[in-house]
């Protein structure tokens, strides 16, 4: 166990020192939520300016930027389109050999580098974070209760994206492209999980056909937690059926993985 850990973490490790090769790009990309954050006052200032309105669907409007800001933030630390195009690749070229005759999983070393990639942002936002409250006070982590259930829901959104990429890169084995299948998932996960409008805002079919995916878990359920937006008493339940989405994409992505070997010739594009 203890070897499979030393192993790992040397991923981890190595994506470190490939991620802050680039500087400079690492602080931008850290920092760049902040742009399009000013995008969503902008607009939505004028939305309630327009309309007059104090309120809209529940949200004031600090308690509705506090919102699309935590989102953005969540959307950010869980996204793995980058880690997954590397997989493609891996897959078309023939580079997918090396895991097949080391003691190294596919799904766990990737996995191992979307965590190392994303935790340099971690770093940054998790000191945002603790300055929220400061910001914009009585808007999120009103208790610790409240930090606990999001920090919970916010692990289970970071391996359940995970593992939908995951679902989506194996059926490289098949297809020549993939990488437009992700990226247009990728495209339409930010405005379906709530990243840019909250998932209240949308019309009532639309938001019942989200809720039966699970997209719900990705952003708006650990920042409905953290702005108190979700009932306390659905907190777990909701959490069981998110673990529910991380095992049946995990072994999804482990039947589709099995079956893609199968038919992988490892001859490269």
């Amino acid at each position: 166990m203890k070897g499979w850990i030393e192993k790992y973490l040397s991923v981890v490790r190595m994506t470190w020192i490939q991620t802050l090769e680039y500087k400079a790009n690492t602080i931008v990309g850290a920092f760049a939520i902040f742009s399009g954050l000013a995008i969503e006052f902008l607009i939505w200032k004028q939305v309630f300016q327009a309309q007059g309105a104090t309120e809209i669907r529940g949200f004031t409007f600090n308690g509705l930027i506090a919102y699309i800001f935590l989102c953005m933030i969540v959307g950010q630390l869980k996204s793995s389109w980058a880690t997954s195009i590397e997989m493609i690749e891996s897959i078309r070229t023939g580079e997918l050999n090396k895991y097949l005759i080391r003691p190294v999983s596919f799904f766990t070393y990737h996995f191992m580098m979307f965590v190392g990639h994303n935790s340099l942002f971690y770093i940054v936002y998790t000191t945002i974070l603790i300055l929220f409250p400061i910001m914009l006070p009585g808007f999120a982590f009103m208790t610790n209760l409240h930090v606990g259930g999001f920090i919970m829901a916010l692990l289970l959104s970071i391996y359940l994206s995970y593992a939908i990429y995951y679902c989506m890169v194996c059926f490289a084995f098949w297809f020549g492209e993939v990488r437009s299948l992700v990226i247009a998932y990728n495209i339409s996960n930010i405005v379906l999980s709530g990243q840019i409008i909250p998932l209240r805002l949308f019309p009532d079919t639309a938001r019942d056909i989200i809720y039966l995916t699970p997209l719900q878990y990705l952003v708006d359920f650990p920042v409905s937690i953290a702005t108190n937006q979700l009932p306390m008493e659905l907190w777990l339940p909701k959490m069981a059926v998110s673990f529910a989405w991380c095992v049946a994409m995990t072994l999804a992505g482990a039947v589709i993985y099995r079956a893609g070997i199968r038919v992988y010739g490892g001859f490269g594009a």
